[in-house]
């Protein structure tokens, strides 16, 4: 089988590189990253002002007639990041095999909208029928998407998910450096909850913690570090999956501290927030709760810092990044196959 992945998004390119080499599957790329694209005589997926994300009938059809022999030399096209990019192949009538793996809601809109309406009646119209084909495979990365379709905007598109396998493909190890000088130093994100909602660094420091907040080379940079220290702003991340094989211990504060946290302070959750289904979200599942270390206070943030058995703690994630992935890898191979 020869897979076409169409994605914005580096993580899941990386992500799905890594399953299809586990499965011997071939897999090219067409991105916005020129330099991740398989074929480099094709050009990016790109438009002025971020308007690729915005896929309008007229962009669709534009696409398609720039890359109908190009997408026709494929068994498979793979959509993630994000998933109106399937608007491509659904409305011209692709017949082959097409997997809309969704991320970041399946109707994501880059604002303002410059040419065109979008999304459109027409989008949702396309999003709810290729459920009913059988050559189209609609997967949620996480639940909330899935409930987000299904139960929020009451589409049909079923309760399938396949997360993220965490595996690190050779896009990232190529950059990746060793800097022994951080490794007791604690991680910080450089998102808007760590920064914004509050000022997360500073706050570990007057704990008595070197820390370092900003840009960093990949998942495999914060192997670098002591842990990381993160206030979630979002249902699911690839981020949190590349923690379990590679060994980054996160904390993370419980359900509770972080709804004490964000009360008056500008908190930030990829929309649309719905404090009650929190729990559904990658990073408070029960599934995870032996793996992330969850703190209830600063002054339990501390305790469990200085209580934790670092070197045992990082076995036990990567235990179960091997299980997860392949775990995650059989889910694919039956949308493959």
């Amino acid at each position: 089988m020869k897979i076409l992945h169409l994605s914005f998004h580096k993580g899941c390119i990386n992500d799905l590189k890594f399953v299809c080499d586990k499965l011997n599957i071939e897999c090219h790329v067409l991105s916005q990253f020129k330099d991740l694209n398989s074929n480099k005589n094709i050009d990016t997926i790109e438009e002025p002002f971020a308007q690729h994300y915005n896929v309008t009938h007229q962009l669709a059809d534009k696409y398609w007639n720039k890359y109908k022999n190009y997408f026709n030399s494929f068994d498979c096209i793979v959509t993630s990041d994000t998933a109106p990019l399937s608007r491509i192949f659904l409305q011209n009538n692709w017949t082959k095999r097409l997997v809309i793996w969704i991320c970041n809601r399946f109707d994501y809109t880059n604002y303002p909208v410059r040419n065109g309406k979008f999304p459109d009646p027409a989008y949702y119209h396309l999003l709810n029928n290729a459920y009913k084909q059988e050559n189209v495979f609609i997967i949620g990365y996480t639940k909330f998407e899935n409930i987000y379709a299904n139960d929020i905007r009451k589409l049909s598109i079923g309760y399938n998910v396949i997360t993220p396998s965490g595996g690190i493909s050779k896009i990232y190890y190529d950059n990746f450096v060793e800097r022994s000088e951080y490794k007791n130093t604690i991680f910080v994100p450089p998102y808007h909850n760590d920064t914004q909602m509050m000022d997360v660094k500073n706050k570990l420091n007057e704990l008595g913690y070197d820390a370092y907040c900003g840009k960093y080379n990949g998942p495999c940079d914060l192997c670098n570090y002591k842990c990381v220290v993160h206030m979630p702003y979002a249902w699911s991340n690839l981020a949190f999956f590349e923690m379990f094989p590679l060994g980054i211990v996160y904390f993370i504060p419980s359900i509770s501290f972080l709804k004490n946290l964000k009360v008056n302070r500008k908190f930030f959750w990829s929309p649309p927030y719905v404090e009650d289904l929190l729990p559904i979200s990658e990073w408070y599942d029960d599934r995870y709760k032996d793996l992330l270390i969850y703190f209830n206070s600063w002054d339990d943030l501390v305790e469990k810092i200085n209580a934790l058995n670092f070197d045992e703690h990082k076995i036990k994630l990567k235990e179960f990044g091997k299980l997860h992935i392949e775990n995650v890898c059989n889910s694919w191979n039956k949308i493959f196959h």
